[in-house]
């Protein structure tokens, strides 16, 4: 299986990685605007990089691609891609607009294309061990679900150059939308969100600081979602995440935030990341195996955990959810 990056920036490297110690899969190429970022994974992983997606398909012939542009920048290469039949690996969300979204599935089913959006907890381990425990009947039936996913102003203001392009809704409540989904196995009806904003502002990004949403799926129970990005940098951890499933006879609760250790020194007290390892020069971890799992897919072993109608359905409900936060009102699903 060839493999190309496009967006060779820090999660287009880490798949690369993930990819470059699987066997059977070779990284032919990446495709990167930028100078710096594209000389640095040429000289990390001895591929060669282009300027475009296209010159990318075109010359290096990739059975595969990963999508790891900004969030709005997915459907050009994608579809791109999936002319010419090459399979797709989309970091999530899979688009910021419906248009989009669906201009890939069209692109992809003329070609026969697979498509697969990158919800990377589907592979950690604590959130398999939840859907587990809900398959056994272990919850009863679910009555209502809460999640805060979030982190310091770093990320927005440090981590990304495009921070004003998007929102927490899309750049987590990906995470957190596809989680309940999974945890409900309902269609959701109906969107009400609210939204601030003036951190970001303030330090020049236009967008919002957090967003809480109030998910109602079909049957009636709710989910509540809650994202900020603007959270102080002294705090011990820079992305906490909890995560709560109630049903009728237990519940679970996950709480990702402080990830086993815990490191008091001269420069205060923090949380290491220890949930995404790197060793003997390899990355590992649940986005790594949802890497090698698309792999898997792609060679004909498996099947994709995600398929292209759940990931639609995602972006619906983030769609509606900024609808929401523009209107004030509450969003009826399906959209018109």
């Amino acid at each position: 299986m060839r493999i190309g990056i496009v967006g060779a920036g820090l999660r287009g490297s880490m798949f690369a990685n993930a990819f470059g110690h699987y066997p059977g899969v070779e990284v032919v190429g990446a495709a990167e605007p930028n100078k710096k970022v594209a000389e640095a994974f040429s000289a990390q992983f001895g591929a060669p990089v282009h300027e475009t997606a296209e010159s990318l398909y075109d010359s290096e012939r990739p059975d595969a691609v990963v999508i790891a542009t900004p969030d709005f920048a997915h459907e050009a290469p994608a579809v791109a891609a999936a002319h010419r039949g090459i399979h797709l690996l989309i970091e999530k969300p899979l688009a910021t607009t419906m248009e989009a979204a669906r201009a890939i599935g069209e692109a992809a089913r003329a070609s026969g294309s697979m498509v697969v959006t990158a919800y990377e907890n589907r592979w950690n381990p604590a959130f398999l061990e939840a859907k587990t425990a809900l398959a056994a009947g272990q919850l009863g039936e679910v009555i209502s679900q809460s999640a805060f996913l979030a982190s310091t102003t770093r990320v927005p203001t440090d981590m990304l150059s495009w921070a004003g392009k998007t929102s927490p809704t899309w750049f987590f409540m990906s995470h957190t939308v596809d989680l309940a989904m999974m945890f409900s196995g309902k269609p959701v009806a109906s969107v009400y969100a609210r939204g601030f904003k003036r951190v970001l502002v303030e330090k020049g990004i236009d967008t919002y600081d957090s967003v809480q949403a109030i998910l109602t799926f079909e049957d009636g129970t709710t989910a509540v979602l809650d994202s900020t990005w603007a959270l102080p940098d002294n705090l011990p951890s820079p992305f906490p995440f909890r995560f709560e499933v109630r049903g009728t006879l237990g519940s679970i609760t996950i709480d990702q935030t402080n990830q086993s250790v815990a490191v008091s020194g001269p420069d205060g007290y923090a949380w290491p990341r220890t949930y995404f390892p790197t060793a003997d020069g390899r990355f590992h971890g649940f986005p790594a195996w949802m890497a090698h799992a698309f792999a898997d897919n792609v060679l004909g072993r498996t099947e994709p955990e995600v398929t292209y109608e759940h990931a639609l359905a995602v972006t619906e409900v983030q769609v509606a959810i900024e609808r929401s936060l523009a209107e004030g009102a509450e969003v009826s699903l399906p959209l018109s």
